[in-house]
């Protein structure tokens, strides 16, 4: 999961094991004061809410085993806490097999102060991987299997299956976002005051439609994302876990 690349001409990817693995993330260093840790500024739906689009808590069980089984699409689960990150600690997730945007999360950590996030995502043959929808939290209990919905609502990848998700948590998906974005907003975050350097001078009246101009703004588009990303997986390296759910 140490690699970004593009996927199709906009998306940048982080690529991740595709086999279920423990995976040891260095502690998050400092991040940047914002609002993601206070309940009424919220960035993301509520994973399990049903005013969040999820559905009910499920109770806290010993054997997470026995609450599936009853679940259709649900009954092959394997909610070990197989997963894991410093900061999200261990946890275990599933998808239901009938239903793509139905999972189920169990954490091996309580959190009542800063929620851990899923995104849906796509990962290809290649195990490239792109978000498809906007991320839903929750705050997390010891030992509690979460039945909640994903919601695949990014416009022109309504038509890409879910198989896959990205689990970190709340504070970084500001910076996670301006990453997977930089593409389409390359001129409006690296010229937010217009042609006041060289370099938007340059740009700007050359790229009056952003990276989709033409091939030459296509190609600075991508070198812009490129160093975005670059950006983020320097700062936080391993602070994000990146599953294939489905195959």
């Amino acid at each position: 999961m140490q690699k970004i690349i593009l996927l199709t001409f906009m998306v940048l990817v982080l690529v991740g094991c595709d086999a279920p693995q423990r995976t040891r993330i260095q502690r998050l260093g400092s991040v940047e004061s914002n609002n993601l840790t206070n309940p009424t500024n919220n960035f993301g739906s509520n994973f399990g809410n049903p005013n969040g689009g999820g559905a009910p808590t499920l109770p806290t069980i010993t054997d997470p085993a026995s609450a599936v089984t009853q679940l259709p699409g649900l009954q092959s689960c394997d909610l070990s806490l197989k997963y894991s990150s410093v900061d999200t600690s261990s946890f275990g997730i599933c998808q239901s097999s009938q239903d793509e945007t139905t999972f189920l999360f169990k954490s091996g950590v309580t959190t009542t102060n800063i929620r851990t996030c899923i995104i849906p995502t796509y990962k290809d043959a290649a195990g490239s991987s792109t978000y498809l929808g906007q991320p839903q939290c929750t705050y997390t209990e010891l030992g509690k299997v979460v039945q909640g919905k994903l919601i695949k609502n990014r416009s022109g990848f309504e038509s890409f299956p879910i198989n896959g998700v990205i689990v970190m948590r709340e504070p970084l998906l500001p910076e996670y976002f301006n990453c997977m974005n930089a593409f389409t907003n390359w001129l409006q975050i690296a010229c937010p005051s217009g042609p006041t350097s060289a370099y938007c001078s340059y740009w700007i009246p050359r790229c009056p439609s952003g990276a989709k101009t033409n091939a030459l703004c296509d190609q600075e588009g991508k070198n812009f994302m490129s160093q975005v990303c670059s950006a983020f997986k320097s700062k936080y390296p391993n602070s994000y876990v990146d599953i294939k759910t489905k195959n």
